[in-house]
């Protein structure tokens, strides 16, 4: 009877012991996972990581699949607005260089008080071979009259050879047919200003009949003389570029430039 309580005793506090050492582990173990569900954790977490990238690849290759359309219109639109901005962008320039031209041509006119200067636009360009000619909105009825001056910021146009009651032709300085008392504003040496054949489509002209001891040189500014001349003396016509002994060996012959680009005029100005 002793010998049992004695074993009955033992047994009670091993048990109890275990009993304390798990709680004591359980106290210990709070908020991790036990041995199992960690295990099992180990295993399928790459599988998890595995499938949750190939889901993301897939919904992302689906959406882009499904806003395909829409990507292609807002491009359609994005193109097509591109395209309004740079028309808008281009006619601001063209604006822009328009009001320049403007603004020259007004700062000429101011510039040249003794002319009776008025704006005119180019309606047409004849060049040809052999002529060089333009006709501008204004006419007898505006007060224009034959051998009026045509001019634009860069200089002498041309002058008015034919005129009607709303319109007139001009002939350019450098038509064949043109011929113009110059002089030249450094040296005061006089020569007549043509056209030439060979020389029209570089906008040149040959000034002819400088004296032999002319002391022009190239670069020097030539202007319409106020010697026998019908056109109002001190107006700008181009420079130098080359000069050479004429045959006779008695006069020299010049080669005027003009800074007027004669294929692109829209407004000049026009009068006496």
């Amino acid at each position: 009877m002793k010998r049992f309580s004695k074993n009955f005793y033992i047994r009670v506090a091993v048990a109890s012991a275990v009993i304390l050492l798990v709680m004591a582990i359980s106290t210990l173990s709070v908020g991790k996972a036990d041995i199992l569900t960690n295990a099992v954790n180990m295993v399928t977490e790459p599988m998890q990581k595995c499938f949750s990238f190939v889901y993301d690849k897939v919904s992302g290759v689906v959406d882009s699949f499904v806003k395909a359309g829409s990507y292609a219109e807002e491009n359609e639109l994005l193109k097509a607005r591109i395209a309004i901005l740079e028309n808008d962008y281009s006619d601001i320039e063209a604006y822009k260089a328009e009001n320049e031209r403007l603004l020259n041509l007004l700062n000429m006119k101011s510039s040249m008080p003794q002319l009776n200067l008025q704006g005119a636009s180019v309606i047409s360009i004849e060049a040809d071979n052999w002529y060089n000619v333009i006709s501008i909105d204004k006419g007898s009825g505006m007060g224009v009259k034959l051998n009026d001056v045509v001019l634009t910021a860069q200089g002498l146009v041309g002058t008015v050879y034919e005129v009607g009651t709303t319109w007139a032709k001009v002939r350019e300085i450098v038509d064949m047919e043109s011929s113009i008392s110059v002089v030249c504003a450094r040296t005061g040496d006089r020569g007549v200003l043509e056209g030439d054949f060979n020389l029209a489509a570089k906008g040149r002209c040959k000034l002819n009949y400088l004296p032999k001891n002319a002391k022009v040189v190239i670069g020097d500014r030539i202007e319409i003389s106020d010697t026998g001349s019908i056109y109002p003396k001190g107006v700008y016509v181009g420079k130098i570029v080359e000069i050479y002994d004429d045959d006779d060996g008695l006069t020299l012959t010049a080669i005027v430039e003009s800074e007027v680009n004669f294929n692109s005029l829209s407004e000049v100005l026009v009068g006496s």
